[in-house]
């Protein structure tokens, strides 16, 4: 079976959501402090190539961003990484598929968790 991976903030109540269903799922799982350790921009560029969401939608948006939102895929990964509160989160990587898990439910597009959503 595929291993995952939590892109995890701990301030983040929506990444600790995430964290306490995986944990609660019994899901094995590598934890990655992106504000720690941020993924280079080419891990960047991976993961949303590997998602179905548009580049744009992994900058989180707040009133204190300065980053155009017409950017080339490598702009985006680039302010990304040199700006790691901006990354949108959760993000969970399960190797063929990566999802911005906000909401949570959204998971249940990936074939391993469809079946933890059915009484939601």
């Amino acid at each position: 079976m595929t291993f995952v991976y939590l892109y995890h903030y701990n301030r983040c109540s929506k990444s600790r959501q995430a964290l306490q269903f995986l944990s609660d799922q019994s899901v094995s799982f590598e934890l990655i402090d992106y504000h720690a350790s941020p993924p280079s921009v080419e891990t960047i560029c991976d993961l949303i190539a590997r998602s179905n969401h548009e580049p744009i939608e992994f900058v989180r948006k707040s009133s204190d961003l300065e980053f155009k939102p017409s950017g080339t895929l490598t702009d985006i990964a680039t302010f990304l990484y040199t700006n790691p509160q901006h990354l949108q989160r959760p993000i969970i990587d399960v190797g063929t598929h990566v999802i911005i898990a906000r909401p949570l439910k959204l998971l249940a597009v990936i074939p391993r968790f469809s079946s933890m959503f059915t009484d939601q």
